[in-house]
């Protein structure tokens, strides 16, 4: 457990060191797990059927400039189930059955984000489309007058203007309103299960077994996250996601004698479920493109203003 600790300290700072987008999401939510036993291999059951609990969760992923990225975690977990019995020959009948405690699970995979898909794209491309009409009649820069002998100069520069300005428009519209993000995800959960799956209890002349069901330390995970958010800021996000336990889950044997006679039981469990969390995403660290975006989008409308009172300075003087 030690050596997994400093294995996700060591990568978070080596992510935090080079980080294109490393976000913290803290997550709540419940999750519903079924562990089911198979005892003397007749067949499985579920002694508690499935069980909702509570789940908090806390989340750290790295994004490159693809939409994909590694991602580590911590989470809740309470999959396991005590199953108790006295008559190995009747465990399958006579038994108690209660929740296990509940642990820490690490979870660490991969995922992929896709690019925003806009709520309101097809009002968008409407007021691109009339911007583009009302747009075509003036020019690029501003309206104002000049001499005519003016404008065959000035064209070759006003269209290439124009065409700056409107893939700014574009661009400023694509950024507006609501939109969501998929992401589909995979990954390893570990937990640090106890070395023995059965336990035994002898008083006086009664002997009490207790068989750890779902006592797994390794999980298969997947799910989808859904990240809502507004313009350029990310607000919500929801996922979905499913766990099945696939190790430690071997066979366990169990005996007793009475008598001459000596009695077996072979027991065996599975264990998944799936989970709902809702978190607000916090962005740590993201290399600062914006503000040069901002500074090219500045230096071509002064361009633009330069070149609008230039024609119309030397239209003035002829």
């Amino acid at each position: 457990m030690r050596s997994v600790v400093l294995s996700g300290l060591f990568i978070v700072s080596a992510l935090t060191m080079n980080a294109q987008k490393l976000s913290l999401t803290p997550q709540v939510g419940f999750e519903n797990s079924r562990t089911s036993v198979n005892y003397n291999d007749i067949g499985s059951f579920a002694p508690l059927g499935g069980e909702f609990n509570p789940q908090v969760s806390l989340r750290l992923d790295y994004k490159f400039k693809q939409g994909f990225g590694p991602y580590i975690g911590a989470s809740t977990s309470r999959s396991g189930v005590l199953y108790g019995f006295n008559d190995i020959e009747n465990g399958m009948n006579a038994y108690t059955a209660t929740k296990a405690n509940m642990q820490l699970r690490m979870e660490a995979g991969y995922q992929y984000t896709t690019k925003p898909i806009f709520f309101n794209k097809a009002k968008q491309s409407t007021s691109t489309s009339t911007s583009k009409t009302k747009s075509s009649g003036k020019g690029s820069c501003g309206s104002y007058s000049y001499r005519s002998n003016c404008s065959r100069s000035y064209s070759s520069r006003s269209s290439h203007c124009q065409s700056k300005n409107t893939a700014a428009k574009k661009a400023e519209n694509k950024n507006k309103g609501g939109w969501v993000r998929l992401q589909p995800s995979m990954g390893i959960g570990y937990i640090a299960a106890p070395k023995t799956d059965i336990v035994t209890k002898t008083d006086g002349t009664l002997t009490a077994y207790e068989y750890r069901a779902g006592n797994w330390n390794t999980a298969f995970l997947t799910g989808m996250g859904f990240e809502f958010g507004r313009n350029n800021q990310r607000l919500l996000n929801v996922s979905i996601n499913y766990f099945a336990g696939i190790g430690n889950m071997d066979k366990q044997t169990i005996s007793s004698e009475s008598g001459i006679k000596t009695n077996y039981a072979t027991l065996e469990s599975k264990a998944s479920g799936w989970n709902m969390r809702i978190g607000i995403p916090f962005t740590l660290a993201e290399k600062k493109t914006a503000k040069q975006k901002n500074t090219n989008k500045s230096s071509k409308t002064n361009s633009c203003d330069r070149i609008k009172t230039e024609y119309k300075y030397r239209c003035r003087m002829q």
